[in-house]
C-alpha cells in the first residue's frame, strides 16, 4: 500500500528528465537561430528598405531599426539563458565556461549606454545590430551537435551559391534584382541606372557587393574545412573565385587568393619535409594550376565577370576616399577625441575634408567607431572585439578558422559595415560556428610499451614460453 501511493505521488523532478528538457530547448534554439542565419542571407536591409520598411532611413519607428533576423537570434539566446533548468542555470554557465563571450557582450552593452550618454541615441541600433547579435548567435548555436553545425555550413555555402549565381546574372544583364536606390524621382532613377552601367557590378542577395565578396571568402575558407567529394568541393572552390569576381570587391579577391595561395604553399612545403603529401592534394594543386587559373582567365577575358575589379586595380576614386578619411583626425577638438562626435557634428567634418557627396562615407569601421565612443570607449571596444576574435578563435581550433577570421577584418577594415548596421559580424559568427562542426580527428592512440620481463621469467618470455594469463572458466583445479 505505502508502495503504491509513493508511485501515485508527484516524482520530483530528476537530472535525466531535466537534461532532457534542456536538449529540447537547445534544438529549439537552434533551429530558430539557424532560420535566422538564412533569413540576414535571403534578405539583407536594402531588401527591406525596397518592401516599404524604414531600416535604414533617419527617423522612423525605433522597432524597424533592427533586421528581423535580430529579433529571432535574441528569442533563441534567451532561450538558452533562461529557460534551461535549473533556474538561471543557462546564464552561470555562460559566465563560467565562457568568460571571453560573456565579457564582450557586457563590454558592447556599456559602449552602447556610452554612446548613448555622450552622442545621443542615434546610431545606438548599431551596437545591437552589428555587434551584440554575433554574441547572442554563439549562445544560441555553439553548444549544438557536429551534425547540426554541418547543417549550417551547407546552409551557408548553399545560399552563398544562390547569390553567386544572381550576381553573374546581373552582371550579364547589367541590370540589380535589388535596386541600390529607392527613388520616386524618375529623372534621378534613369540617372543612377547610367551610373551603375558605367560603373556596374553584381550584390545578388547581398545589400552591397562589398557585403557579397566578404561573404564569399568567409564561405570559401568554410568550404576548404568541409568534408565532401573531391570533385564536388573542386567545383565549389571554382565557384567562389567567379563570386568574387562577379562582386568585384578588390579587398576581398586580393585577399583571398593570397591566403589561399599560402595555405597551398605551407602545405606542400610541410608534406615534402615529412615525406607524407596526398594524392589528392597534389591532384587538387595539379588541377588549380592547369585547369583552374586557364579557366578563370578565359572567363574574365571573354566576359563582363571581373571587369571591374580587374580594370580599377589602381587609386580610383574609392581608393582615394580610403586615403581621404583620415584628414578628419586634423579637425578633431579635445571633446571630440575624448568623448566622440554626434552624427551631425560627423556630417561636418565629413564636409570639411571633401566627403560631402551623397554617396561618399567613411570607408573604415575602426575610424568609424573612433569617432562614435571616443579614445576612451574605443579602448574598451578594442578590448571587447579582441576578446570576441580570440573566443571565436580558440572554439574552431584550427588554422583555417585563424585564416578565415584574419580575412574577414583585413575585408572588413577597407569597408564601413562593421561602423553601421550591418550582418558582417554576424555571418561570420556563423560560419566560425559551422567551422566547428568538423573537429579535428584525433590520432590513434598507440599502446603503452610493457616493461621488460624481470627475473627468471625473462628467458622464458624471450622463449615465448610464458604462461597465458586468460583464465579458464570453470576449471577447477
Amino acid at each position: 500500500m505505502i508502495r503504491t501511493l509513493r508511485t501515485l505521488a508527484p516524482v520530483r523532478l530528476t537530472d535525466v528528465r531535466s537534461a532532457a528538457g534542456n536538449a529540447r530547448i537547445r534544438n529549439a534554439a537552434f533551429n530558430i537561430a539557424l532560420f535566422s542565419v538564412i533569413l540576414h542571407l535571403l534578405v539583407s536591409g536594402r531588401s527591406l528598405d525596397v518592401m516599404g520598411i524604414p531600416y535604414a532611413t533617419v527617423g522612423g519607428n525605433p522597432v524597424f531599426k533592427l533586421h528581423p533576423a535580430t529579433y529571432l537570434v535574441g528569442i533563441a539566446c534567451c532561450m538558452m539563458l533562461f529557460l534551461t533548468r535549473p533556474a538561471g542555470s543557462g546564464l552561470v554557465r555562460l559566465f563560467r565556461t565562457k568568460p571571453a563571450l560573456a565579457t564582450y557582450a557586457v563590454l558592447i552593452l556599456f559602449c552602447a549606454f556610452y554612446s548613448i550618454l555622450n552622442v545621443g541615441f542615434s546610431g545606438a541600433a548599431v551596437y545591437v545590430e552589428s555587434y551584440l547579435s554575433a554574441a547572442m548567435l554563439c549562445v544560441a548555436m555553439e553548444d549544438a551537435s557536429d551534425r547540426q553545425k554541418r547543417i549550417l555550413a551547407w546552409w551557408i555555402i548553399a545560399l552563398c551559391l544562390v547569390s553567386i549565381v544572381i550576381s553573374v546574372g546581373e552582371t550579364i544583364t547589367q541590370t540589380h534584382l535589388i535596386p541600390h536606390e529607392v527613388s520616386d524621382d524618375a529623372e534621378a532613377a534613369a540617372q543612377q541606372v547610367i551610373d551603375d552601367a558605367s560603373d556596374f557590378r553584381g550584390a545578388g542577395l547581398f545589400g552591397h557587393p562589398l557585403g557579397g565578396a566578404l561573404m564569399t571568402s568567409m564561405a570559401t575558407f568554410l568550404l576548404l574545412r568541409m568534408r565532401m567529394n573531391g570533385l564536388l568541393k573542386a567545383a565549389l572552390f571554382t565557384s567562389m573565385l567567379i563570386g568574387l569576381l562577379s562582386f568585384s570587391g578588390r579587398a576581398a579577391l586580393v585577399t583571398t587568393v593570397i591566403l589561399v595561395t599560402m595555405v597551398a604553399v605551407v602545405q606542400l612545403v610541410r608534406g615534402l619535409a615529412r615525406r607524407d603529401l596526398s594524392l589528392g592534394f597534389l591532384g587538387a594543386l595539379f588541377a588549380g594550376i592547369v585547369i583552374l587559373l586557364p579557366l578563370l582567365i578565359v572567363l574574365v577575358s571573354s566576359t563582363d565577370i571581373g571587369e571591374r575589379a580587374l580594370t580599377h586595380m589602381y587609386m580610383d576614386d574609392s581608393a582615394e576616399v580610403r586615403n581621404m578619411q583620415w584628414l578628419v583626425l586634423n579637425h578633431l577638438n579635445l571633446k571630440d577625441v575624448l568623448f566622440g562626435v554626434s552624427p551631425v557634428r560627423e556630417e561636418v567634418l565629413k564636409y570639411q575634408i571633401g566627403l560631402a557627396a551623397k554617396n561618399t562615407d567613411i570607408e573604415n569601421f575602426w575610424l568609424l567607431m573612433f569617432l562614435n565612443l571616443g579614445i576612451i570607449g574605443f579602448a574598451v571596444f578594442l578590448v571587447a572585439f579582441g576578446l570576441f576574435i580570440i573566443h571565436l578563435g580558440r572554439r574552431a581550433n584550427h588554422p583555417l578558422g585563424w585564416l578565415l577570421l584574419l580575412a574577414a577584418i583585413l575585408i572588413d577594415s577597407t569597408a564601413n559595415s562593421l561602423g553601421r548596421k550591418g550582418s558582417d559580424l554576424f555571418l561570420m559568427t556563423a560560419c566560425m560556428i559551422a567551422l566547428t562542426g568538423y573537429p579535428r580527428t584525433a590520432p590513434a592512440t598507440q599502446p603503452a610499451p610493457r616493461p621488460p620481463p624481470l627475473g627468471r621469467s625473462r628467458t622464458a618470455e624471450h622463449a615465448g614460453l610464458r604462461p597465458s594469463p586468460v583464465k579458464l572458466a570453470g576449471f577447477k583445479p
